[in-house]
């Protein structure tokens, strides 16, 4: 049985954004509804469900973090993606634990919009899927067992805990820590870290971090003009001695790889 389209929610107080996006994301398959204000936003999300919210964090009256947060409270399940003018967003998205996926520049290319629309959405299916499977699951178990299992939390860590070094990593909770001190990562930071440590100890080219962290792909040296901020910002964050890292190391020419060590990377850092 074919699939639905995605139900996408925008919301811009700039008619030409939301005209250009309505278009760019109707021509890709998506039902898309638009919005102008916040208020109009929170109305339809009271009518009806949205499978990603493409939020401007600067509207008029309730802005952008306070529909997400009030939208996260109705539909705990649509995707959040913050669309912003501003090239810097630390200040935007520090604190924010209202399970934003991630952040989108309105200078963005058509091509980046669509890939990272395409990643919120593939990602909202992934935890649907899970949550159908855990409910028939404890619906077979209380069957077995002659009644209805409680109702229970979903397990902490198969909270999905990864553990390299002092460095702890919550898939689930989106919460890294090096040491006892939680760090502020960003969505991109926090994913790149994640998919360096699912692959610990192997090298991860710039390609396939884009690809994993991104959802799209990429030329090798696009790859690595995207990845190299990134990897610099995180390694201010994690590292004692950024200049000279024991977790996030270089192959020079090739990409990244994350180790406990305190090795020296086989390469500069870069």
């Amino acid at each position: 049985m074919a699939q639905s389209a995605p139900q996408i929610l925008v919301v811009d107080d700039e008619a030409p954004i939301r005209t250009t996006l309505t278009a760019l994301l109707e021509r890709r398959g998506y039902e898309v509804t638009a919005a102008a204000t916040g208020e109009e936003a929170l109305a339809l999300i009271h009518q009806r469900p949205f499978d990603l919210l493409l939020l401007d964090l600067q509207l008029p009256g309730i802005n952008g973090m306070d529909v997400a947060t009030r939208a996260r409270e109705r539909q705990p399940d649509a995707m959040i993606i913050i669309l912003t003018g501003h090239g810097s967003l630390d200040s935007a998205i520090t604190g924010l634990h209202v399970g934003v996926f991630d952040y989108l520049l309105k200078t963005a290319d058509p091509q980046e919009v669509l890939a990272r629309v395409a990643a919120a959405v593939d990602r909202g299916r992934e935890e649907r899927r899970k949550q159908e499977l855990l409910a028939t699951l404890q619906s077979v178990v209380g069957e077995l067992g002659g009644r209805t299992p409680p109702a229970q939390r979903p397990a902490e860590p198969a909270e999905g805990w990864i553990a390299i070094g002092d460095l702890q990593i919550s898939t689930w909770k989106q919460v890294a820590r090096a040491g006892d001190q939680t760090l502020n990562l960003t969505p991109t930071e926090f994913r790149i870290l994640v998919c360096l440590a699912q692959q610990a100890g192997q090298v991860m080219t710039y390609q396939q971090i884009v690809r994993c962290a991104q959802g799209y792909d990429t030329q090798a040296l696009e790859a690595a003009e995207l990845i190299k901020p990134h990897i610099y910002h995180l390694r201010q964050k994690i590292e004692q001695n950024p200049a000279d890292p024991r977790y996030i190391l270089t192959v020079r020419g090739t990409g990244y790889l994350l180790a406990a060590g305190a090795e020296q990377a086989p390469g500069a850092p870069g």
